[in-house]
Formats: C-alpha cells, structure tokens, sequence
C-alpha cells in the first residue's frame, strides 16, 4: 500500500484546499519529510489520515471521550462558518491479486439544523464504486485494521509509554492481541461470562441461595485478603528498591576508596614483578648494545662525508674519461671536414661548437685526495649500513625500556593508591550490612509472595466451590431448557478460547522476540549490550539479557535506549503484522540524546517501511540529522504558521 496524495480543505489548522503528494519518488528515497513548529499542524496532519481512513473509528490524538459529531465540529478550521464544512481526500494505491488498483476515499462533513451531516466517497479506478463506499468500514479493516493502526500511525506519547519498562506490559499486551486477533476472542469470553451470570441469577433457588451467598461472602474476604497482601509487598517491595540503592552506594564508596584495587593487589603485585623482569632484559640489550658497534655511531657523520667525497671523485674520473672521448670524436670530425675542403672558416666554427660542448659536458667535482680502490670503497658502504642498523636497534630498545619504565609507574601508583586494611575494612562493612538489609528484604518479599500465592490459591478454590454451587443450582432448578444449555455451552467456549489464547501466543510469541531483538540490535549504540530478548505469554513483560546471560535491569538501560527499545517493540510488531503498510511517525526523536537520534535516523527512518511520513520539529530533526537524512528523503515539506490567519500554509522543501 502507499498513500500518494492528501488534500485537506479547512481541516484543523490547514485553511482552504491545500494538496501534499506523499508517493515516493524513488524506491530509495522511502521517507517523505514534513516539517512544522509546534502548533504548525503535524499532529493535525497525522489526525487527518486516520479520520480520512477510519471515520468514526479513528484514533485521533485530541478527541479523548468527546462525540464523534462534536470532534467532526471542532475539527474545522475556526475561522470557516459550519455550514460550508471540511473535508479529507486520500488517495492510495493497493494491489491485490497481482493486480494494482488506485483508491481514493472522500470524506467531508458540514453543519445543518440538526447537527452534522457527514458523507463518503470512494473512488476506485477513476470510478465512484457505491458498493465500496456503502461497506468501506469493513473493506478498511481488511486494508489496515484498526485495531493494529497503532503499530503504524504512531507519535511520541506511544514511544514514551512503551519506553517505561515496568509500566508497558498492558500495552504490549494489548498491541500482541490486537495483532494477533485476541482482542475479538477476549472480548467474547467477557460477553459469554456476562451472559452466563445473568442466566444463573435469573434461576437460583431458594434452598442454594445461602449456600452461594456464604460462598460469595467468602470470595469477597479472600478478595480483601489478596489486596491487603498486595498492599503490603508494595511496601516492601519500596524496602527493597530502597536497600538496593543503599548497596549500590556502598559499591560505589568501595571502589572509590580504592576497593577494587586492593582486591587485586596480588595480581597487580605479580604483574608489577614481571614487567620489572622485561624491563632488566630491555636493560641489558641496551648494554650489549653499547658494548658492540655502538661507540662508531660518534663517526656516522664522517663516513657519510666520506662516501659523498668518494661519490663526487668517481664521478670525476668519470666525466675525465669522456671529456677525453670527446675529443679524439671532434679531433676526427675536424679531419673530416678539412679532408671534404670544408671552406676553413666553417671549420673554424665548427671545431669552436665543439669546444664550447666539451667545456659545457665537463663537470668540475673539486679536488681528488681520497682515491679509494673497490674494496675500500665496499667496505666504508657496509659500514654506513651497519651503523644504521646499530641506531635502529638502539632506538627499538630505547622504546621497549621507556614503555616498560612508564608502565612500571602506573603500577607503582596502583600499588601507592591501595588502601590500607584497617581504611577498607569499614568499608566492605558497610557495604555488607546494605547487603544484609537487602537480603533480609528480599526474604520478607518471598514470605508475602508466598502468601499472595496461597490467597490466590484459596481464592480461586473458593471461586470453583462458588461456580459448582452455581452449577448445581442451575442444574438442579432450571426452569428452561435452553437456558441451561446456553451456559453449559457458553462454559466450554470459554475453556476453549482461553486454551486457544493461550496456544496463539505461545506460538507467535517467538517470531515476535526475534523481530523485535533484530530491531533493537540495529538502533542500538551499543551493540554487543543485548545478548537476548524476552516476554513472558502470561504478564507479557520484557525480560533483557546480555551477551553473557545475565539479567539487564530496566535501570541499567538508559532513558534513550529504553526510548530505543519502545520504537524496537512497535517496528517489530509492525513486520510482524506481515502487513505491507506506510509508516507515519510524528514526533520522533523525543528526549533522546545525540548518539541514539543518529542510531534512529540512520538506521530506523528509511528502513521503518517502502513509505515513511516523518513528521518532525527543527529541533528533532536538525539541520545535522537533516544532513544525514537526506540520501533517503524522496519528498519535503515546511508546515507554516501565520498568526494573522491562524492558519497553516505548505511549503515545498525542509527548514534547511
């Protein structure tokens, strides 16, 4: 699916009829990008697409619990009198059975004297289809169900609720069943279970009626019961979070006070003595060194000169031997001439040009006094090799010796900065009382956890003592028939939808973890922080661990990486859906730090789905995210607020 066109006319802040083409253009470039202040209309804009869509079952960011008349109202533009109206047009493609078709819904509404009066259109393929537009409620649900819109028309208020660990399980929860279907499934057990009391209140007997109205008194004091134990382990529970932060305190004075290190004063010790023995070896290389060849490094420079000398000599004898070459060559090419009767003046000039060129070839290398014969020469040559052998070991072994000196410091100071037994004793003794006062929490949090237990336990015994009083008294005193069979039927489709709660979410749950794991691992900072991902098919809670098993605590995660774990939970529901649908995300970077904003604009913005509608401040998406963005932005758009009309205006490009 991929939205290619909305018009907005006089809705929220947009004034008048005003067009955005939101089709990529390229399939690279999947991210449309729209820009605006707050109050500019991002939100507006986000709205618009779901009530386009949804109509009455939009949810929409600012309706709350208000009518869907009274919303319809409230969202035309103030300045536009309700009789001439608003409306939403959205134009979409979509294919289905290998063939591609092009929707386009309008929605509009206006004010008459009875309230507002709302009307659909949907044109498919250039043709208005009334059967279309009279079932286009249930054709949506099949497009995009309302239920998983959520996972793909989303804000910052969504990623902030997923973002609280602790807290997410209910919206996980409710996001895994609306994807899954469970939603429909729980909601009939709820009706089934309301119509099966109302049944059984309709025939109960006057012989039961005390029976079942002590078990239900017993039911409600079991019930008070669970909720005092409840109550009760929040408080401790308080002790608990209380103790620990205690004992982390501790930890933190004791490796302040140096704790660390004077638990590993043995090893320090061994290794300080082991770099002592390197560093004696570096020294006597060094002293073998100075024994050898070293002290011919004081002539370095003389054999250089001596070499050059010899060079500049060579070449002398050189440029004599062919300066004489030369001239027996000029002194034959003269006779020649002379041999030809040449007229004597161009013999004259002729054997001037060839002085001239003898005199020009001739190089003057100064006087020879060293005169050195071949092997006298190969040798001074291996000396000079020699002696920039000699330097470079020296130099090697200079090195090895100052990083095992300077190395050998450090571990002095290591060993100058351990404390003494007496400093650190008391405190190892403070952090082993915050230790005791956490266990000693931890063993009364078990006690009412195993208390909670057996209240849930009596309570749910006592629940079936109640359900077979029931039972029997419907058994026994139905006057219909029918009604009974109603509830006994009504007993095994619940039994029957709950094991097959169960089982769907068991089975799914799986490919959800590793989605959203995949997910995660590809936005996060640190990557090798995540070893596996978890949650639970009964509480759907998030359980973390590392790359070495353990336990991560939601407060080891930092406020950006839980914000990056909530957009991993939705883009990993959303590939779950299996659904090939546009993703708009409108206000996306939150309080999220550098480093996680690029891990989101570089690796989660083009890669969210075929189509990304950013909705995004100057101050999220800045001019440097904008920058790294930009390879992936197919189209950009700047939302501007006039206060002289309160009204939005769009303009083509970014802020930048």
């Amino acid at each position: 699916m991929i939205f290619d066109e909305i018009v907005l006319h006089n809705f929220g802040v947009y004034l008048g009829r005003q067009t955005l083409q939101l089709a990529p253009t390229d399939a690279k470039k999947p991210v449309i990008l729209f820009g605006g202040m707050n109050g500019a209309g991002k939100t507006t804009l986000l709205d618009a697409l779901q009530v386009g869509l949804y109509g009455k079952l939009a949810r929409s960011s600012n309706r709350g619990t208000i009518a869907y008349e009274e919303f319809l109202r409230r969202s035309m533009h103030r300045s536009v009198d309700p009789s001439e109206g608003a409306a939403i047009e959205i134009q979409f493609r979509q294919s289905s059975e290998g063939e591609e078709h092009q929707f386009r819904v309008h929605r509009s509404w206006s004010a008459n004297g009875k309230g507002m009066k709302e009307k659909l259109e949907i044109v498919r393929d250039g043709k208005l289809d009334r059967v279309l537009t009279d079932s286009w409620s249930e054709y949506v649900e099949e497009l995009i169900p309302s239920r998983i819109s959520h996972l793909f028309f989303f804000d910052g208020e969504k990623i902030e609720g997923f973002a609280d660990i602790e807290n997410s399980a209910e919206l996980l929860s409710v996001a895994i069943h609306s994807l899954l279907g469970l939603d429909l499934v729980d909601r009939l057990s709820t009706d089934l279970l309301v119509l099966e009391r109302r049944r059984r209140k309709d025939f109960r007997s006057d012989g039961d009626r005390v029976d079942i109205e002590a078990a239900e008194e017993e039911v409600r004091r079991l019930e008070d019961l669970k909720a005092e134990v409840v109550i009760q382990r929040g408080s401790v529970q308080n002790e608990v979070d209380l103790a620990e932060k205690l004992l982390r305190e501790a930890e933190t004075k004791f490796r302040q006070e140096g704790g660390e290190l004077f638990e590993q004063r043995k090893e320090i010790e061994a290794e300080r003595a082991a770099v002592e023995a390197q560093l004696r070896v570096a020294e006597l290389e060094l002293r073998e060194l100075a024994d050898g060849p070293t002290p011919l490094l004081m002539i370095e420079q003389l054999v250089a000169e001596l070499l050059e000398q010899d060079l500049k000599e060579e070449e002398s004898e050189n440029g004599a031997l062919f300066s004489k070459i030369l001239a027996d060559r000029d002194k034959k090419i003269v006779g020649k001439l002379k041999e030809i009767r040449l007229p004597a003046q161009a013999v004259s000039t002729m054997s001037k040009i060839l002085e001239d060129d003898r005199k020009h070839r001739k190089a003057d290398c100064g006087e020879s006094y060293l005169r050195l014969n071949f092997e006298t020469r190969t040798q001074l040559r291996a000396l000079e090799v020699a002696l920039s052998n000699v330097q470079a070991a020296i130099a090697k072994a200079v090195q090895v010796a100052d990083e095992y000196s300077a190395l050998l410091v450090d571990l002095d100071r290591k060993l100058a900065g351990i404390p003494s037994d007496d400093t650190i004793a008391r405190v190892i003794a403070s952090r082993d009382a915050a230790i005791n006062l956490r266990d000693a929490a931890k063993i009364r949090l078990e006690r009412l956890d195993s208390e909670l237990e057996r209240a849930r336990r009596e309570l749910e015994h006592k629940q079936a003592v109640l359900a077979r009083y029931i039972e029997r008294e419907v058994e026994t005193e139905f006057e219909k028939e029918d009604s009974s069979r109603i509830v006994f039927h009504s007993q095994k489709v619940r039994v029957t939808l709950q094991k097959f709660r169960t089982s769907v979410v068991r089975r799914n749950v799986a490919r959800i973890e590793q989605l959203v794991l995949d997910s995660f691992r590809q936005m996060l900072r640190k990557e090798s922080l995540v070893g596996s991902l978890k949650i639970d098919p009964e509480t759907f809670t998030v359980e973390l661990r590392g790359t070495d098993h353990k336990l991560i605590s939601p407060d080891r995660l930092s406020a950006g990486e839980r914000q990056l774990l909530a957009v991993s939970l939705l883009w990993g529901l959303g590939r779950a859906s299996g659904r090939p649908l546009p993703t708009v995300i409108d206000t996306p970077l939150g309080r999220l730090d550098s480093a996680h904003r690029t891990r989101l604009v570089e690796r989660y913005f083009p890669y969210a789905s075929h189509q990304v509608l950013l909705l995004s401040t100057d101050e999220e998406i800045d001019a440097k995210y904008y920058e790294k963005l930009r390879p992936w932005v197919g189209r950009s758009y700047r939302l501007e607020f006039d206060d002289k009309t309160n009204a939005t205006s769009i303009q083509q490009g970014y802020f930048w």
